[in-house]
């Protein structure tokens, strides 16, 4: 106690009073994602080393529409009740050391059980533990905590004890008066996908297998190994001791190699792998790049796979990291990197995961509402050395086989058919595919469709400045559309009252980055990306807009902009939302 300059009368012991909202904040508020809040009980079902889990969705058309995760793991007793599921954060699974053929625990945050109160108003909680000749059954009403004079440790949930054989075991949580509709097919076929890419396809963990049922309007594929089989090109690294690169890249017409790369600065990321299935879009494609002849329908089958599951996924300890791999979710920029180099693998073309551990990888951790990792230098490293794997060794043997594109390259636009139309000695200074942006497609608004047509043909007939102001007015309207979206109440952020109009670029741009902590991890990376990018282009925007004598005098001169990657940052960063 510290020391006191006043004489004492009577010491008195003070405690924390804690309000029942705080179930609300841990909850709801912590794991607003309704597939993230089911995949964390999933997770409580494989620490409680159970084998089965049924995630079941009952009688989702109705007023009594409910969630069911059950299991078959240890149950608990009414100790474990007391001192674990009923001690809010807990930290009892991250002090568990783990003894020879025990699962890694992957709950650690120990809020994954108030996943249920994110979900729905209601949960019946039903657990029997083996060996034990009774069983306990309890009903959280969440509403309860949001009386504004309740206090969390008054609130009673009432619960009954049953008799039960002793070979019966496990934990079931019923989820009723739901919070979101599950009726739609999006949100079924979403949840299904996340169960179904919870693990690596073709590395699930032995003596655990998740069953879903109800799911009566989705229908999606699972991967298998007929769709692996396919890859044009696979690709499998190994960080070892942050330095070394192992790895064993193939090509479907048979090539192949083996080899080390050492790196000349250390990760601190720690040990970790990386596998990729590379894969062309049409048949002639695998034909004309690989000499490999495969069937239409094959490749149609393919795509319906990579149309559902295409990008590169994280897993830690064999359970997936959300977002990472959605679509959308450039996290890794490949769309972006394949504007100046289409050697790189767009997201649609691959199917990919990077695996961590929570013992090689401690500092790479998620963040509190589970839908990201915390952007710190280990996690940056883990991004250089995927993007290392991609760049100096895939896109080295990939154009090692794919040399040809380099030669029709070079020998363009000669021709020697006499019965062709003559070549023009010097090639025009404009060409039909002289494209600044390619077709991005996935714009919040139909208008910029038209837009980018309209900078790419002012780009090709060599108005740059037109082009330049153009692409300032899409870039402006990005950003607008992405504050107008993430923050539709705050509207000074994105709208001038006074003027009705939006805000300025260079405003907009400052906003958008000021406010960067308020979107997930994955979104912050592009913003502090975009930021940097960004620089030459505002500052060059701004001089030209007030300037009547600055201007662009060839198209060449624009590609120092960075254009099409500040578009495609963008894009992300909406897509993120």
């Amino acid at each position: 106690m510290a020391p006191q300059t006043k004489p004492i009368i009577e010491e008195i012991p003070y405690r924390f009073k804690v309000h029942g909202n705080l179930i609300k904040k841990l909850g709801e508020e912590s794991i607003a994602n309704k597939n993230i809040a089911i995949l964390e009980l999933i997770k409580n079902s494989y620490d409680a080393r159970a084998t089965r889990v049924d995630v079941s969705l009952e009688n989702i058309q109705s007023k009594t529409a409910s969630i069911s995760i059950k299991d078959n793991g240890t149950g608990m007793s009414a100790t474990d009740l007391e001192n674990k599921w009923l001690n809010i954060a807990t930290p009892n699974k991250s002090l568990l050391s783990l003894k020879k053929g025990e699962r890694v625990q992957v709950g650690e945050k120990g809020i994954g059980r108030l996943s249920s109160e994110s979900l729905g108003d209601l949960t019946v909680l039903e657990t029997m533990a083996r060996n034990e000749t009774v069983g306990y059954r309890i009903e959280f009403d969440w509403r309860k905590y949001q009386d504004q004079n309740a206090l969390l440790n008054e609130i009673q949930n009432p619960g009954v004890i049953f008799k039960k054989r002793k070979n019966e075991t496990g934990t079931t949580l019923t989820i009723s008066n739901l919070r979101h509709d599950w009726n739609d097919v999006e949100s079924q076929k979403s949840l299904l996908k996340d169960i179904l890419l919870l693990h690596p396809p073709n590395e699930k963990p032995a003596e655990f297998s998740v069953i879903p049922s109800g799911f009566s309007s989705a229908d999606i594929k699972p991967i298998d190994k007929k769709f692996f089989k396919l890859a044009a090109y696979s690709l499998k690294v190994e960080l070892i001791a942050g330095k070394i690169l192992k790895y064993r890249a193939y090509c479907l017409g048979g090539q192949k190699k083996t080899d080390k790369l050492e790196l000349a600065t250390k990760l601190t990321c720690g040990d970790a792998s990386f596998d990729m299935y590379y894969y062309y879009r049409t048949a002639g494609a695998y034909k004309t790049n690989i000499g490999v002849d495969v069937a239409t329908d094959k490749v149609r089958a393919a795509n319906e796979i990579l149309d559902d599951y295409s990008g590169i996924k994280i897993y830690r300890d064999a359970f997936r990291v959300k977002p990472y791999g959605e679509n959308g979710e450039d996290w890794l920029g490949l769309d972006v990197k394949f504007q100046d180099n289409t050697m790189y693998p767009r997201n649609t073309n691959v199917f990919g995961f990077v695996r961590i551990g929570k013992s090689s990888n401690p500092s790479i951790l998620d963040t509190t509402t589970r839908e990201g990792i915390v952007l710190n230098k280990e996690f940056q490293d883990l991004m250089r050395f995927i993007d290392t794997a991609i760049r100096q060794i895939f896109i080295d043997f990939r154009s090692g086989i794919e040399s040809h594109k380099k030669k029709a390259r070079k020998s363009q636009p000669k021709t020697t058919k006499k019965k062709t139309v003559a070549v023009a000695p010097k090639p025009q200074p404009t060409q039909p595919q002289d494209k600044l942006l390619k077709n991005f497609g996935n714009y919040p608004q139909h208008f910029y469709l038209q837009l980018e047509q309209e900078i790419n043909d002012c780009y090709e007939k060599n108005f740059p400045n037109a082009a330049f102001f153009l692409s300032r007015k899409l870039i402006e309207n990005l950003i607008f559309n992405i504050l107008e979206k993430r923050y539709p109440s705050d509207i000074h952020l994105w709208y001038n009252t006074a003027t009705n109009g939006h805000l300025k670029l260079s405003q907009l741009i400052k906003n958008l980055f000021d406010n960067r902590s308020e979107f997930k991890p994955n979104a912050q990376s592009y913003i502090e990306k975009f930021n940097i990018d960004v620089g030459s282009f505002r500052k060059e925007a701004n001089s030209k807009a007030h300037n009547i004598f600055e201007y662009l005098s060839d198209k060449s001169e624009i590609r120092k902009f960075k254009i099409p990657d500040l578009v495609q940052l963008l894009l992300n960063i909406y897509n993120s939302l």
